[in-house]
């Protein structure tokens, strides 16, 4: 595995960074430089640290710090506080730092993920302009953006993606909780739901890397109304391309469990998808399927891949039109 799967960066108070990391993953003492941007190596002046972690005290105004792991033995290695601290938002997250079959790693601070961005403060606007997010790829239909409404101030390009949030259509879930009170029959339509992402929903995420590969200069930002599937399977086809391991993109998607606050947006969900009460029914049981990832969801998806493609590039290149000379210019754009 990726050894920045074992590596965490968390804010512990004003100006104070936790980097910590599994013992086996880096060989001690490490040598931590941090920085503003990780194009900007050592703004600050070095520690060394063992014991497999640091506790590092920087200017309170650095909204979001990176920082340089250098062990003893291999190469340095950029990390930074894999979510993003918005107030308003849901599933935020950088998809950088992921090493690629040939040694390259995903550029930190180009590629994002997210759910809704409805509930939006004045310092969240603020740090999506300090992002400079330039594009936005919107998986959510008309009808989501019109409830799930946000104006991002920095006024990005949108793309509007739309994929319905259910199979074949908005309602598929509704009818389905209609008539089921059983929380299995919901992992069922899940995993037919994530097998149709890459079928029936394929032309959609075709237009997704059309746009990576013209996007303006800043970064890019993929969401929908939870970021957890249509945005998960967004990013676990975008990571494939870029050439980062499979066990890799498994452990990112599942990081919404980590990162989708499940219980805040049960209202939400129950609302979105006309959920009632009623005698003998248990709705957060009921609801699970669609509030918490499980690794199965990424799974259906892979094994669809194998069973109907001869390799990765092969379902790259067939289903979504990235030519190999298309894979390579992404990996230049987005990989280092």
């Amino acid at each position: 595995m990726d050894p920045i799967t074992q590596i965490s960066v968390e804010q512990i108070g004003a100006g104070r960074w936790r980097v910590a990391w599994d013992a086996d993953c880096l060989t001690e003492p490490v040598r931590i430089r941090a920085a503003r941007s990780p194009d900007a190596m050592g703004d600050l002046s070095a520690l060394n640290a063992v014991g497999g972690w640091a506790e590092v005290d920087l200017p309170t105004d650095w909204f979001r710090p990176f920082f340089c792991l250098e062990p003893t033995a291999g190469s340095p290695m950029w990390v930074a506080e894999r979510q993003v601290p918005l107030a308003g938002g849901v599933n935020f997250r950088d998809l950088g730092g992921y090493r690629t079959d040939d040694g390259r790693r995903v550029r930190w601070g180009k590629l994002f993920r997210s759910g809704h961005l409805s509930k939006l403060t004045t310092g969240d606007q603020d740090r999506l302009d300090a992002l400079e997010i330039r594009t936005v790829c919107d998986f959510r239909m008309a009808e989501e953006r019109a409830t799930e409404n946000a104006t991002i101030a920095c006024a990005p390009v949108l793309e509007t993606l739309g994929i319905p949030p259910g199979l074949k259509d908005r309602f598929f879930f509704h009818r389905l909780f209609e008539q089921t009170d059983d929380p299995a029959v919901v992992v069922d339509a899940m995993h037919e739901l994530m097998r149709s992402l890459i079928g029936e929903s394929a032309p959609h995420y075709a237009r997704l890397f059309a746009v990576l590969q013209q996007a303006a200069a800043g970064s890019v930002l993929m969401n929908c109304s939870a970021g957890k599937e249509r945005t998960g399977v967004g990013a676990a086809l975008l990571l494939l391309a870029l050439g980062v391991p499979r066990e890799t993109i498994l452990y990112d998607f599942t990081l919404s469990r980590r990162y989708f606050p499940a219980q805040t947006e049960l209202p939400r969900a129950l609302e979105k998808y006309a959920v009632k009460a009623r005698p003998g029914r248990d709705v957060v049981a009921l609801m699970e399927p669609l509030l918490v990832t499980r690794e199965s969801y990424l799974e259906v998806v892979l094994a669809e891949i194998d069973q109907h493609y001869a390799s990765d590039a092969d379902f790259l290149q067939q289903a979504l039109g990235l030519t190999p000379a298309a894979r390579a210019a992404l990996r230049d754009r987005y990989t280092a």
